[in-house]
């Protein structure tokens, strides 16, 4: 078949097509010496059909060639599920992002922010210097170590889970971050699950309540509110998670916001 009459009984442009035989994903059968008009087989209709249904999910070139050269059908579903999976992740993140835009435009009630002293406290935590894109799996895994150290140990948490994170990890997109559960009484060391201590910290804190990518709006007023009244003072923020769903994605998470704070505040109690 010529270009032009493969091109429409696949709906794939002569330009795509083109396209695809420099990248190497689907080859004409043969390629006129002297024209350089590029002739396709019948039997390439339902692989080109195939390529036009995976780019429109917009499956990067590489893994549409593995998928189409894959070994068998286990081999082929467990790309088409990978990037099914990632497909999920991005219109879940277009999803919160189109509600904070909606909030932004639609401003409602403001955000509260008050001061709380809290003592120091022993903790089992996972610590890690993290890239900021790689924050949510790593936040997951880090509760999930945590929490089945706990549960070998016969051991209740004594209050709900947090997190700490440096400065660099705003500014540089990669830095320090401790996952932490308080604990009662010492457990045994295992793995990453380290015990310390969190130390005692005065704090301007924030409620969030959803997915913690929505939670611009709360770190802006504690961001604000700080500055405005010159409390600002060295030291990780801090989230406390009041309420989670699972994952730091979910809507059920409640959390408190904690930014340090170093001025005597008790005038503005």
């Amino acid at each position: 078949m010529a270009i032009g009459d493969f091109s429409r009984a696949t709906h794939l442009s002569v330009k795509a097509l083109r396209h695809y035989h420099d990248v190497d994903l689907l080859c004409p059968v043969e390629v006129d010496s002297r024209t350089g008009y590029r002739f396709y087989g019948i039997d390439q209709i339902k692989e080109a059909q195939a390529i036009r249904h995976l780019r429109n999910l917009d499956m990067p070139v590489d893994q549409v060639k593995a998928v189409l050269r894959a070994s068998g059908q286990t081999e082929r579903d467990e790309i088409i599920i990978a990037h099914l999976k990632r497909m999920e992740a991005q219109l879940e993140s277009t999803r919160q992002t189109v509600s904070l835009l909606r909030a932004m435009l639609n401003p409602s009630t403001p955000i509260k922010v008050e001061h709380r002293f809290v003592p120091a406290l022993q903790v089992a935590a996972v610590t890690e210097v993290i890239h900021l894109s790689a924050i949510d799996a790593w936040w997951s895994e880090a509760f999930e170590e945590i929490y089945g150290l706990l549960r070998a140990a016969g051991q209740e948490p004594a209050g709900p889970g947090g997190g700490l994170y440096a400065t660099e990890l705003f500014t540089d997109e990669i830095g320090a971050s401790e996952i932490y559960v308080p604990i009662s009484k010492p457990v045994t060391q295992s793995g990453r699950v380290q015990v310390v201590e969190i130390p005692a910290a005065e704090l301007a804190v924030a409620v969030h309540r959803g997915a913690l990518a929505g939670a611009g709006p709360s770190y802006a007023a504690l961001g604000k509110y700080v500055a405005e009244n010159a409390l600002g003072a060295c030291g990780p923020i801090r989230e406390r998670y009041v309420e989670v769903g699972g994952t730091s994605t979910n809507d059920t998470v409640l959390t408190e916001i904690c930014w340090p704070i170093s001025k005597d505040t008790s005038a503005l109690h």
